[in-house]
């Protein structure tokens, strides 16, 4: 098997989404493996010829294509594959799947959309230097023993009846940090801590009671110094020296899900910056459009009616149809003032947040007869931000301009308040509800759902036909709230 760090690499890639294709071949090049060239086919049939013909030396294979799928797709490849190093390329719903092509004989998996060029680098790596110690052992032709002691991963075997463990190879010593002797006075239970004893205690009870069970799953493992690792395990039944045993093969994915985690938070973290430069946007086009309103359309509705008054002394006959023309415009004037005000920014670092949605309230009993309770005995701002605050103003009035215009409501209540681990805002009315599954992708809720989460906060909105609706978000206390 041709070194990765020696020889060029000549990869077949077998896989029949061009997207997934292009995406792929866009890491390949930007890992700095030494790759000769990049082989293409679509289907398991045309795969095998260029297998044939080119000798690639790795295999990156789809399941699922257009004349094979699942583990068939890997057994037709595997079977002309020989020597070639073969990793699966799967979906998250198909992980089982791909942890069998493992068991099988695979080198590795990968999950689409979930790794970068560094992972798949490491894969490759590890692919070929794993097959390549696979074809040391069938060569030298001690199938079992090889393969158990000098296995890339760790592999232990344990008593069902006593969980003892009764052999262990240099992988496990070296994963674990204990010696062979030290490995041998231990049982199952004491690679793992407390918290997991029920889950292994069920997984004990169901292999004992099934000769054929197979298992493929993700432990939480501890070694001799009491480190955490996790350990990808693939656990068969076997017999060995007479007891009824279970061999179980363990691939330390520590790093990987490590990767995983920080590739996670990184996401978030981008994402918050890219709601939060929305938001901001958002606010300043309030502004925009509220100056726009106030200072140009209001301005020249006002010209319009000083016309009309001017004609209305000139011809009389037209005054009603000029009187009724004139109040459209007063009305006009009027409903442009109320959408401006709302749009403008409150004056929250003047007065306050309480204050502002005081002012919101006072102006919704001002035109509309509803019994409004709001209770914020327990809210102090003096050392919260500005930014949170103006989210909690502006998620409030979108929650009380939908209950305005779709609840049909007689009253609402907001409580806003504040313990010592979080902030926390409730908005119940008492209006005729909605179906909630219809409502989640509507704008309103979604900018709601936008501003709690840039401050990693919780919503949940109870709400039924008939029944209201009860929203409830909580916040953390953190420093990204504090000024």
């Amino acid at each position: 098997m041709p070194d990765s760090n020696s020889l060029l690499l000549r990869i077949l890639v077998i896989e029949d989404n061009p997207v997934d294709l292009l995406l792929l071949e866009a890491l390949l090049w930007k890992t700095r493996l030494p790759i000769d060239k990049v082989f293409r086919a679509d289907r398991n049939a045309a795969a095998i010829q260029f297998i044939q013909e080119e000798q690639p030396n790795l295999i990156l294979l789809d399941l699922t294509l257009a004349d094979s799928s699942g583990l068939d797709s890997y057994n037709q490849i595997n079977k002309y594959a020989g020597a070639i190093p073969v990793i699966v390329l799967t979906g998250l719903a198909d992980m089982d799947m791909a942890l069998e092509t493992m068991a099988n004989g695979a080198q590795d998996y990968l999950v689409k959309g979930e790794f970068d060029e560094k992972l798949l680098s490491k894969s490759i790596k590890y692919s070929i230097e794993r097959k390549k110690n696979l074809e040391n052992i069938r060569v030298s032709r001690e199938q079992y023993s090889s393969l158990f002691y000098y296995n890339p991963m760790a592999i232990y075997v344990w008593d069902l009846e006593t969980h003892k463990i009764l052999e262990v190879n240099a992988m496990a010593e070296k994963e674990y940090g204990y010696s062979l002797e030290e490995f041998l006075a231990l049982s199952i239970w004491e690679l793992r801590t407390p918290a997991h004893f029920g889950r292994l205690k069920k997984f004990i009870q169901k292999i004992t009671e099934s000769a054929t069970m197979k298992s493929s799953s993700t432990w939480e493992h501890k070694t001799k110094t009491g480190k955490q690792i996790f350990m990808d395990i693939s656990s068969h039944r076997l017999q060995y020296n007479g007891r009824n045993a279970v061999m179980a093969i363990a691939n330390n994915i520590t790093d990987k899900l490590l990767l995983e985690t920080k590739l996670e938070e990184e996401r978030q973290a981008k994402q918050k910056e890219i709601t939060e430069a929305v938001i901001h946007t958002q606010e300043k086009e309030r502004h925009d459009i509220s100056k726009e309103l106030h200072d140009n359309v209001n301005q020249q509705l006002t010209v319009a009616m000083m016309y009309i008054a001017s004609a209305e002394k000139k011809h009389k006959g037209g005054s009603e149809l000029l009187k009724q023309s004139a109040e459209f415009i007063l009305k006009a004037i009027e409903e442009i003032r109320s959408l401006s005000k709302g749009l403008v920014t409150p004056l929250i670092k003047d007065f306050g947040l309480v204050k502002a949605i005081d002012s919101i309230l006072e102006e919704i009993t001002a035109v509309k007869e509803m019994h409004i309770e709001f209770i914020s005995d327990s809210f102090i701002e003096h050392d919260i931000n500005y930014d949170f605050k103006l989210s909690i103003f502006r998620i409030i009035q979108e929650q009380l301009n939908n209950i305005l215009k779709h609840s049909q409501a007689a009253g609402f209540k907001i409580e806003l308040g504040r313990t010592m681990q979080i902030i926390y805002l409730s908005i119940n009315d008492n209006g005729i509800g909605f179906e909630l599954a219809s409502q989640k992708k509507g704008i309103g809720l979604y900018n709601i759902t936008s501003r709690v989460e840039l401050f990693n906060g919780a919503i949940s909105i109870h709400t039924a036909p008939t029944s209201g609706c009860a929203m409830h978000i909580s916040f953390p206390i953190t420093k990204h709230l504090m000024r």
